[in-house]
This record gives C-alpha cells, sequence and structure tokens, in this order.
C-alpha cells in the first residue's frame, strides 16, 4: 500500500541531534534535494526549518487514488522502460537514448516548485503530453482516473528509493542491524527524513509575458550570444556548440538543436521560461534564474520560439488518432494502385527510440478492406535506398505494424506475457531477387568446400561447387525448414510475427504466413502495401479482424542509411483502426 505521512514535528531527531543549519535554498540541485549522498548531512537539516516549510506549503505527497490501479497500470505501461521498482533500468532500457528516468533517486528534469520536488501535476502533464526529444510517449488517452493513479505509483516509487537509501546509509555508514532500524524511534527518523524529501514545494511565479514583436525577439537574440547560450547551443542554435556532456547520472547527453521546435518540456511561454529560469536538474541545462531579470528572460523566450514554427513544433508532439480501413469493393491490386484515392491518408508522428536529428519521416498511413481482405499502405521519406544487410556496415531499411486486440492495451514496445502482440513486417532485402554477397563483392573467392568437390581449378564464387543451390539440405537448415529469415528468389519481403514481450518476437510457422506484401521506391519514399485476409483460421496465424472492428494498432521504421536494426529504430504510439462496416 503507499505510504501517507505526517506533518514533522518539531522535535530533533530521537536518535541524533544536530546544530540547526539553513533550510535549502529554492535552486538547491535536484541531487541535494533528492539523494542521500551523506546521511549525516542530511539529518543536520533544520527540523524546525522543514516544519515551517511543510507548514506554509500544505502538500504533501499523498496517495488517495487506488494503490492496485497505480501499480498495476505502471506494470502494463511503464515498468519495461522504467524497471519494476522505478530504477531506470526496465528491459527495454539498454535500447533507448536518453535512458528512462529513475525515479527512486528523484531526479525529475521538468519541476514547477522552487524546491524541486515535482507536484502531481507537474507529473500529470508529462503523462498527458509525453516528453518530446525522448522515448517517452503521451497517455492522454487514459482516464483521468488512472492517470492521477500513475502519478501516485511514481510519487510512491519515489518514496521507496528515498527510503531504501537511506535505510542502507544506516547499515554502511553506522553499522545498524535490521533489527536496530526497526526500532519506532529509527523508523520515524526515516519517515521524518522522506516527508522533508517529498513536501512539494511553492510553485515559482511565472511573471505575464506578452506577446511576441520584432523588438523582443531582437533583444533576445543579443542576449543568447552576450549570455553565452551559444557556447552549447551553437551561433545558430542548431546544437553545434559544446558537444562533449554528460548528465549527473554519467550518460552523454547533446545540446537541443531549437531550430527544430523539439521541447522536453513543452512550447508554451511559461514552459519555456521555467526552463530558462530554473534550468532542467540532472542535466547540464543550468539556472538563469541570478544571471538574468525576468525581462530578459522574457526575451529569450521569444528568440527561442522564433526559431522555429509551430508545425515544427506539432510534429515532435505525438498524438493518438483513428485511422479508418474504408470499405470498398475491390482492393487496390498494387501500392501505387489508384483504388487508394478511396482511402484517406492520415500522418502520424514518430519518435526515435535512439535519439537522432532529422527523424521526422513523414509518415502516411492508409487502410482499406473489402469485408474478406484488408490492406495497409505505409509511406516514408527515405532518402537512400537500403536493400540488403550483407556487408558488415550495411543495413536494411524496414517497417512493421502492430495489432492488438482487448481491453488492456499493452506496452507498445513488443506488448508482454499477457498480452501479445500480432506483427506484420516487410524488409527490404526479402523482396524479389535477394542480394548475394557475389552482387556486394564481385572478386569475392572461397576455400575450397565442401571437401568432397574435386580439385578446384576454378576459384571464383560462382563456382559450381559454391552454389547454394548444389549444397545438401542438412547443411542448410534454414532453408530446409522454410525460416523466412533464408533469403530465397520471389519473396514479397512480408513475414508475421507474433510477440509477448520485448526479446520475445517470433516468425509463425510456414503455414501461419498469410501476410502479404509489396514494397517500392521512388522519389525519395519507400511505400509498401501490406494484405492479409481478415478471418484467421486459429490464433497462430494472427489476431482476427472483421467490420466494425476497432483495434489498436503502432508502427516502427527502420532506416538503413541510419544503421537502424532491432530496437533502433523509429516508433508510433498506440492509434486506433477501426473497419468500416
Amino acid at each position: 500500500m503507499a505510504v501517507g505521512f505526517s506533518p514533522l514535528s518539531t522535535g530533533g531527531c530521537s536518535r541524533n541531534s544536530h546544530p540547526a543549519q539553513p533550510a535549502p535554498s529554492p535552486s538547491t540541485t535536484t541531487s541535494e534535494n533528492s539523494t542521500v549522498n551523506n546521511k549525516a548531512d542530511n539529518n543536520s537539516s533544520s527540523k524546525e526549518d522543514a516544519v515551517a516549510f511543510s507548514l506554509s506549503v500544505p502538500v504533501l505527497i499523498k496517495h488517495v487514488a487506488s494503490a492496485d490501479i497505480g501499480k498495476k497500470l505502471y506494470k502494463q505501461h511503464c515498468a519495461a522502460c522504467h524497471g519494476q521498482s522505478g530504477d531506470g533500468k526496465g528491459i527495454a532500457a539498454p535500447f533507448l537514448f536518453p535512458k528512462p528516468r529513475n525515479f527512486t533517486t528523484g531526479k525529475f528534469r521538468l519541476v514547477s516548485t522552487k524546491n524541486r520536488v515535482p507536484s502531481k501535476e507537474d507529473l500529470e502533464a508529462i503523462l498527458h503530453r509525453g516528453m518530446p526529444g525522448s522515448a517517452m510517449p503521451p497517455f492522454a488517452h487514459l482516464k483521468e482516473g488512472e492517470l492521477k493513479a500513475l502519478v501516485e505509483e511514481v510519487q510512491r516509487l519515489f518514496q521507496d528509493g528515498l527510503r531504501n537509501r537511506y535505510i542502507l546509509a544506516l547499515k554502511e555508514e553506522e553499522e545498524l542491524t535490521d533489527e536496530e532500524i526497526a526500532a519506532e524511534d529509527v523508523q520515524q527518523e526515516i519517515e521524518e527524513f522522506i516527508q522533508l524529501r517529498t513536501t512539494v514545494g511553492p510553485t515559482r511565479e511565472v511573471p505575464h509575458i506578452d506577446a511576441s514583436d520584432e523588438a523582443a525577439i531582437a533583444r533576445g537574440k543579443i542576449l543568447y550570444l552576450k549570455k553565452g547560450c551559444n557556447k552549447c547551443h551553437g551561433d545558430t542554435a542548431v546544437g553545434d556548440g559544446l558537444q562533449k556532456m554528460v548528465d549527473d547520472d554519467g550518460y552523454p547527453t547533446r545540446p537541443r538543436d531549437l531550430t527544430r521546435g523539439i521541447f522536453k518540456g513543452g512550447h508554451d511561454v511559461a514552459s519555456l521560461y521555467r526552463r530558462i529560469a530554473y534550468g532542467m536538474p540532472g542535466t547540464p541545462m543550468p539556472s538563469s534564474e541570478t544571471a538574468l531579470k525576468p525581462q530578459e528572460m522574457i526575451d529569450l523566450v521569444h528568440f527561442t520560439l522564433s526559431l522555429s514554427n509551430e508545425e515544427q513544433r506539432q510534429r515532435s508532439i505525438l498524438k493518438r488518432q483513428q485511422l479508418t480501413a474504408t470499405a470498398v469493393h475491390r482492393l487496390p491490386q498494387t501500392a501505387t494502385d489508384s483504388g487508394w484515392s478511396a482511402s484517406e491518408s492520415v500522418r502520424l508522428n514518430m519518435l526515435p527510440l535512439w535519439w537522432r536529428d532529422n527523424s521526422d519521416p513523414d509518415l502516411q498511413i492508409q487502410a482499406l478492406h473489402d469485408g474478406k481482405n484488408i490492406a495497409i499502405r505505409i509511406s516514408w521519406q527515405d532518402k537512400t535506398e537500403d536493400r540488403h544487410s550483407a556487408r558488415n556496415e550495411s543495413f536494411k531499411d524496414a517497417v512493421a505494424l502492430e495489432l492488438y486486440r482487448g481491453n488492456e492495451e499493452p506496452f507498445v514496445g513488443m506488448g508482454n506475457k499477457k498480452s501479445p502482440i500480432d506483427i506484420w513486417f516487410w524488409d527490404a532485402d526479402h523482396q524479389g531477387n535477394p542480394i548475394t554477397i557475389k552482387d556486394v563483392y564481385p572478386n569475392t573467392v572461397v576455400d575450397r568446400y565442401p571437401f568432397n568437390e574435386k580439385v578446384v581449378t576454378d576459384p571464383e564464387f560462382d563456382r559450381v561447387g559454391t552454389q547454394t543451390a548444389n549444397q545438401p539440405r542438412i547443411s542448410l537448415p534454414a532453408r530446409a525448414s522454410g525460416n523466412p529469415n533464408f533469403p530465397k528468389s520471389g519473396g514479397t519481403g512480408a513475414s508475421s510475427l507474433t510477440t509477448n514481450g520485448p526479446g520475445s518476437v517470433t516468425f509463425r510457422i510456414p503455414k501461419s504466413q498469410i501476410v502479404k506484401a509489396q514494397g517500392i521506391y521512388a522519389a525519395e519514399r519507400r511505400t509498401v502495401m501490406m494484405t492479409r485476409t481478415l478471418a484467421v483460421n486459429s490464433t497462430s496465424e494472427g489476431i482476427g479482424l472483421k467490420p466494425g472492428d476497432n483495434v489498436s494498432i503502432a508502427f516502427a521504421v527502420w532506416d538503413g542509411s541510419q544503421q537502424d536494426r532491432d530496437g533502433k529504430k523509429l516508433i508510433t504510439m498506440w492509434h486506433d483502426l477501426k473497419l468500416e462496416k
């Protein structure tokens, strides 16, 4: 159950007494407010000051929603990235950059309070908006009560992390036993410490910000250069200033390219003001509260917004949309068939799991069905045609869609054990005639193999004895078993897979491979049409569909020129696919 805390008493610690120290200032760093760097120093904080602070701001972290709901939602949507205990080490974390937040240390980037303890509103805003510039998608589609329950679960993980770190300090620094720690006075000390560190401080006020004008933008540009913003973000604000940066956890980071309009904390003027004034705790982005006057920070806000337009800023924000599979009498036969004009094209925003610039591929989706079969056309911008991965340094273009039917929509990153996901996949090197080593390296030669070959007189790769077609079936079990990964002539590039969590993706057996595809490349765009029967013979073939259905759908794109493979890719959030009756 979630733990609630009563106000601190005015008495000193029952086990240790220390002279009163000044209370932490509003500009105290996140690590000072949220981590147990030194238990003795933490205990030396003035209890009287802490009490005065908490009583002046009656906003303690209290748990009013169902803890069970919060835990369930967290496990369902968040644990794969942030970890079961909130330590940021979920099963998907190795594939993500920036890394998922470690809630147990309390290093929250986007806060509006003076003591940098996030309010419920701060956390709920992130769930609503997501965090552009990272792999954190929005969850605005959840009900209000569910969002509040999720917020409370994050706060509980924050408190549990503090408790565990404090107890560890008691064991290591004071060599207390479990029995001594269980004593009433020690438990009270622990709870008082947690309350001190998790009491939400007053919200920082944002001054009135007038509409932007050319004069304000000009002043902001002068301040941008004069105050050294360009040292990190670059003279033209494209993020090409200081590049070798690390955050408080030692992970590499880099300055934001402000011309792309990607802002983790939102691009409204109040949010940008707070980021400039108070920085982003745990990152190299410093606070300017003492270095700049309020009007100067307002001018910087206007200058920053002038570097991008609203269309750019909206592209970085994921929003759940409905895709309609329009009912038609006849499905298009090709990806360029004029029949696609019957379907509305919907643009979906994507985010990179491993951050990179130029990550907006202008993904366009269309869907049609004729009552028996469904066709989905996926089109995206791709400046290079990457057909194969025959060289170590080469990677192929690919696309996948996920389908899920059910009431408990799982983690978009491959689902979970209780909620398997149906995947349709297309990759460039499995369509048409496969690219061979000889195609890539025309001067390839091979060793003498198989050893029963007669005396070798021709060392070239296309010698009769080296041809794949001439190898015994027992030496090529992947081909003999029909493994979809084995290249074959005339393939469509399509595969049908299933997964019930990260690392569990599995090809369906050959007789259950009912997805077909056709991919084309023209004018720097990839277009892939995937088709499948609506009905399935069994769940081994995937999710059955019928007119009137509404299922969850998501997409992933791999760009070979960006060295995308496996978990390094662009993804969408879950969307709704409605099959028209």
